[in-house]
């Protein structure tokens, strides 16, 4: 790591306060697999992936550099917009990492003005992921089945967050509306 909290040898990066977000190596696939596998976590992710597979990244605690959990973001099937993914290990629950991670890549798909709608999902037995997606914003838009290889259908629940409301929630929050990359209060990007 540099000194200006970058991590080298990644092209790509999204800070927030406490987290760094930034594209899977294949280096970071066991920690991963280990915070995975918990018995806590392991029946609950099951969320969609975005159509297009989307960014996979991992998210990293600044302060340890810990690797605390995944996140992808991507074109999603769903006929427009971006979808979302967020989750965290066992060892980073109760600190807000996951509504933390979830605004900055919500903020990073509104802040270049491509994206008009950020959708997510969430198993329907899955409390904790339903309440952080209600912290961001985001809006009942019904539910579903999704398969995954080998563990079978899983019952999920649809949410979107469109452009109009995501600029409200930021006008409220204090904040100027970011329409652009490093506009107002969207997480820092930077290139390694």
């Amino acid at each position: 790591m540099r000194s200006d909290g970058d991590e080298e040898g990644f092209a790509y990066l999204i800070e927030t306060p406490r987290l760094w977000l930034r594209p899977r190596a294949a280096a970071d696939e066991s920690a991963l697999a280990a915070l995975a596998a918990n018995p806590a976590i392991a029946p609950n992710i099951c969320s969609t992936v975005p159509a297009d597979g989307g960014e996979r990244m991992v998210i990293v605690e600044r302060d340890g550099r810990r690797i605390v959990g995944a996140a992808v973001h991507g074109v999603t099937g769903l006929g427009s917009g971006v979808e979302i993914g967020v989750w965290i290990g066992e060892l980073g629950w109760f600190r807000g990492y996951a509504t933390e991670a979830a605004h900055a890549l919500i903020d990073h798909a509104f802040a270049d003005g491509a994206a008009s709608v950020v959708w997510c999902s969430n198993r329907v037995t899955n409390t904790r992921a339903r309440r952080v997606i209600e912290k961001c914003g985001f809006q009942f838009r019904g539910g579903g089945m999704v398969r995954i290889a080998g563990h079978g259908a899983f019952p999920i629940e649809r949410f979107a967050l469109d452009r109009r409301n995501w600029a409200s929630l930021k006008a409220w929050g204090g904040g100027a509306v970011p329409h652009r990359e490093g506009a107002g209060h969207a997480p820092r990007e930077s290139a390694a």
